[in-house]
């Protein structure tokens, strides 16, 4: 045995170079006693495409819009650095690498050929994949073109024989155009009032397949409603007044042609409700028309609305009218701690719990909001006041007594007459006490 061993070192120096394995494999077959060792590990990325939609229109523009994918898998045993996809597209191609932005690639499309990467390392069996949306230019029917990508990595390969790979786009016609109005919305939605401003929100796309030509939107608007502003605040899109009185509307028309697949066009329409809306839902309907054909007219048209809320108010002043002239005289105090309550009740109906109220400040002013109609202002002394009310109606609105009867009992209780509040109106009751004789 100790002359076996001894005699293994110059046999392992005698062998020759070829008889070194350079598999496990081949050192199952080799001389009796020589084990060769494994081959060193190796990434191998394998390029593939994927694609998903590679019929574009002839047309060119957003309907000449390609979306593939490009597949990098690691086939070798060893991690590939900073892998990074190449592409040669077809002359006049563009690439919109927004959509990979989020994803933390970063693409240099300032060459023939075109490199994206992300800095990342895919493992041995795993895979790195790369949505790419491509704009190719015009063409004609029926005409293909190809596109070749590649893929690289700064370690090194077992084979470059399966980088690469080509993908090929054909010329169709498109579909008809599609003029769509996904949704009319307002801001704000709950309520509106007389004066104040708000936005309608019409959002308009082009869900065909080509471009749509002359394209408008209508917004009539109900007979009180005018606007505030026209522009629209979207480029691309102007905006103007038609017709008038009741067929008064909104128009607004697209600068040129109206390409497919785009962003949402959001058109902004800032208007103004006045006095004298119809007091509950208040309804805006955009309708878009174009002159192209369309592959549907079923949805040119939506709507959307607020709640318009009409009020106005019935405010005044109290005062103790010292000369008892039933006239509100500027050195003459406000009767604040006289009053007890002021309400105020719709003509013909009874006082209920939630009849609407006002109450005096120190200055013995008082402001309420009503709905519009036909009220009749009842006013409380405190009980047991020494006071009671003045002459009414001695002079003008501004400066004399609304109050024209009272109960003069303990708990007094006097009254207007009917005073009308209009939707954004202020009617005035004011109110004269004298001390009681």
């Amino acid at each position: 045995m100790r002359t076996l061993l001894a005699s293994l070192p110059a046999l392992a120096v005698a062998l020759s170079p070829a008889a070194v394995l350079a598999t496990p494999a081949a050192a199952a077959s080799g001389p009796a006693g020589v084990v060769a060792g494994p081959a060193p590990a190796r990434a191998d990325l394998e390029f593939a495409w994927r694609p998903e939609s590679t019929d574009v229109s002839y047309l060119g523009g957003m309907g000449a819009r390609a979306f593939v994918q490009a597949v990098a898998t690691n086939v070798g045993t060893r991690a590939a650095a900073r892998v990074t996809f190449h592409f040669t597209p077809p002359p006049g191609s563009t690439m919109d690498p927004a959509e990979n932005e989020q994803f933390g690639w970063t693409c240099d499309t300032s060459t023939a050929t075109w490199a994206c990467t992300n800095g990342r390392t895919v493992g041995a069996g795993e895979f790195e994949g790369l949505n790419l949306t491509v704009l190719l230019p015009a063409g004609t029917v029926g005409d293909t073109v190809t596109m070749r990508g590649s893929v690289s990595t700064t370690t090194p390969e077992r084979s470059l024989s399966n980088n690469s790979g080509e993908t090929t786009f054909r010329y169709v016609v498109p579909r008809p155009a599609d003029i769509t109005v996904n949704s009319v919305s307002v801001v704000p939605a709950h309520q509106v009032k007389a004066n104040e401003q708000f936005d309608v929100h019409v959002e308009v796309d082009n869900a065909g397949g080509s471009p749509a030509h002359d394209v408008t939107v209508r917004v009539p608007l109900p007979p009180a409603v005018r606007a505030a502003s026209l522009d629209p605040e979207y480029p691309g899109w102007s905006c103007a007044l038609a017709g008038a009185d009741a067929e008064r509307a909104v128009e607004c028309s697209r600068d040129g042609a109206y390409d497919v697949t785009q962003l949402y066009n959001l058109l902004r329409l800032r208007l103004v409700a006045g006095p004298g809306t119809p007091d509950g839902p208040l309804v805006f309907t955009a309708t878009a028309a174009t002159t192209s054909p369309e592959e549907s007219t079923e949805n040119n048209t939506a709507s959307g609305g607020t709640v318009y809320y009409a009020e106005g108010t019935m405010s005044g002043h109290a005062w103790l009218d010292n000369d008892r002239d039933g006239l509100r005289d500027a050195d003459e105090p406000s009767a604040y701690g006289k009053v007890g309550k002021i309400e105020f009740v719709l003509e013909g109906t009874e006082p209920d719990w939630d009849v609407p109220r006002g109450h005096l400040d120190e200055q013995g002013a008082y402001s309420t909001r009503l709905k519009p109609g036909r009220y009749v202002a009842n006013v409380y002394l405190m009980g047991g006041s020494p006071y009671t009310f003045t002459v009414p109606d001695a002079g003008d609105d501004a400066g004399d007594s609304d109050v024209i009867g009272s109960t003069g009992d303990y708990y007094n209780r006097g009254w207007s007459a009917v005073v009308e509040v209009t939707d954004a109106g202020e009617a005035i009751v004011d109110i004269g006490l004298v001390p009681v004789a």
